[in-house]
């Protein structure tokens, strides 16, 4: 079913209208049934398409859906890229497979200005939403201000990880079955492009973070992203 952010009233209507060109895009037809997600809730909706306007579409409310969240809470903490675009990439895998928060970290090997990843921030917020709307995901992601990496805390209660590509003994699913109750949630760092140095992965170490393998070869930042958030939270949901 296509879905649309729109605008409700309180007559039992909404309205498409920034989503308006996605609208004419999918040549949606009148009297066609489509979900609306409200731009201020996030809560969806099945409507069905009363009129069809020259800049916005009217459409009918039949009645409120159920929301897809994410049941399990993951905070990815992750490295940016020294080519700061892959950075675009990792933000819509991560509201695809469920992850709740995104911290940008600045560390060794990472993009290093700050100012310029809080500018992008809005430009993430943007590339989260329309992968929310592709998925059907209905809570969106937050995407927190940066922070460096030995500012990185635990939390109690959390399962705290980080994949790691020198560690051999063990496995990232060997330690999620060690795990004897379900955690409050999950505190997933991912590294740069080339990895953590071994100063690096020794203070995540001291701060209690376990590092483990996500396999035999080298994965790229994104695909270590989306290997290890989605591990974990498929393992718990």
């Amino acid at each position: 079913m296509d879905r649309f952010f729109a605008s409700l009233s309180s007559k039992g209507k909404a309205y498409i209208e920034d989503d308006f060109q996605h609208f004419k895009v999918k040549r949606v037809k009148l009297g066609q049934e489509v979900e609306v997600i409200d731009k201020k809730t996030f809560k969806p909706y099945l409507g069905r398409v009363s009129r069809i306007e020259k800049r916005r579409a009217e459409v009918e409310i039949l009645r409120e859906l159920p929301p897809k969240v994410p049941s399990f809470f993951v905070r990815l903490y992750q490295c940016v890229p020294v080519k700061i675009s892959t950075f675009d990439e990792i933000v819509q895998k991560a509201t695809e497979i469920g992850v709740w928060e995104i911290v940008p970290v600045i560390s060794k090997r990472s993009f290093q200005k700050i100012s310029v990843v809080k500018e992008k921030i809005p430009r993430w917020e943007k590339i989260s939403l329309e992968s929310l709307k592709q998925c059907g995901r209905h809570q969106p992601l937050t995407i927190s201000e940066p922070v460096r990496l030995e500012d990185i805390k635990t939390a109690e209660g959390f399962l705290n990880l980080f994949p790691f590509e020198r560690e051999k003994g063990r496995k990232i699913l060997e330690v999620l079955k060690e795990i004897q109750t379900t955690p409050k949630g999950a505190n997933v760092v991912i590294g740069p492009e080339g990895g953590f140095s071994k100063e690096e992965a020794r203070l995540l170490d001291e701060k209690g973070f376990i590092p483990v393998s996500l396999g035999p070869f080298v994965l790229r930042a994104p695909t270590a992203a989306v290997v290890a958030c989605s591990t974990v939270y498929n393992y718990f949901w």
